[in-house]
């Protein structure tokens, strides 16, 4: 049986992808193919180069303040960063040059700007779907490829079980980094949410280093609610769209098992939290580990090795 995982997007909280792995061949899944979107792509693409570990030992390392550096924080056409450090770092330590050249098949999906369309790779150089995948919109500028323009996959296609059955899985593995943004849930936990927009808009007030400070901050009026800044807008209104559209995507190609990490205290951006976010990726697997075993008929004095 070929096995599947689908890691979704969700920005910073991609970390939490680095504990499932992780946790899970941990317990004696092993992963053949992969699909990922967005930082699931990031990830994704590291894990099936056989680089996590580097990856991992990189994001551990990462301060807000090189964070800061890393995202490129400034008014550019298209976008408000353009984290061309991020990326090139992926390509030069993290990722194989090509698809042909991973050690697992791989696919990352991204969203043609125009069209609407949902957008495959998985052939040839891997620099552009990584980047196009990861193409937040207004946060990153879109991506030229092959004449068209590219923006995150995660606007049609969060978590891409689909291209995870292309790839001729059998079995499929889930990751969504957005249940914590479904409606009930958003009402349930309205404080915690505001409080992480917040910490996205503060982030990004300090990256700009005052240069047009009042765009990105919430507004400090007296004896009011603080109103939202610019980023604080987009990045809560992404997610209740990526919320929506994954919870629709997952009803109509649903996976074998569905994982879902509780990150609703987590930033858009605090990249700089990986090590807590892999963490809370390990028990989200370890809350399932008797399921997956169970599906996967693991042994389980294997799992108990892991317990």
């Amino acid at each position: 049986m070929k096995i599947g995982l689908a890691l979704g997007a969700g920005a910073a909280r991609g970390w939490a992808h680095i504990g499932v792995i992780k946790a899970l061949e941990e317990i004696g899944v092993k992963i053949d193919v992969v699909a990922g979107c967005s930082i699931g792509a990031y990830v994704g693409a590291a894990y099936a180069s056989g680089k996590l570990t580097e990856l991992e030992t990189w994001a551990n390392s990462l301060t807000e303040w090189q964070v800061f550096g890393l995202l490129g924080i400034g008014f550019r056409r298209g976008g408000l960063a353009s984290g061309q450090k991020v990326f090139d770092k992926h390509k030069a330590d993290f990722c194989a040059p090509s698809f042909e050249q991973m050690q697992k098949p791989f696919t990352a999906v991204a969203t043609d700007l125009y069209s609407g369309k949902e957008v495959v790779f998985n052939k040839g150089d891997i620099n552009d779907a990584i980047q196009a995948s990861c193409a937040i919109p207004a946060l990153f500028a879109p991506i030229e490829h092959e004449g068209r323009w590219l923006i995150d996959g995660a606007v049609v296609n969060p978590v891409p079980v689909n291209q995870c059955r292309q790839l001729g899985a059998d079995f499929v593995i889930a990751v969504n980094l957005s249940a914590d943004f479904r409606p009930q849930l958003i009402e349930k936990f309205e404080d915690e949410h505001r409080e992480s927009q917040q910490k996205t808009d503060e982030f990004i007030g300090k990256a700009s280093k005052g240069f047009m400070k009042q765009w990105f901050s919430p507004d400090p009026k007296p004896n009011k609610k603080t109103a939202p800044g610019i980023v604080g807008v987009m990045s809560s209104a992404l997610e209740i769209l990526q919320a929506r559209v994954t919870r629709s995507r997952l009803a109509g190609d649903p996976p074998d098992i569905l994982i879902e990490p509780q990150l609703r205290d987590v930033g858009l951006l605090e990249f700089h939290r990986a090590k807590e976010l892999a963490e809370n990726g390990e028990r989200a697997v370890q809350r399932l580990a008797e399921q997956i075993a169970y599906q996967l008929n693991i042994r389980k004095d294997t799992l108990m090795k892991n317990e």
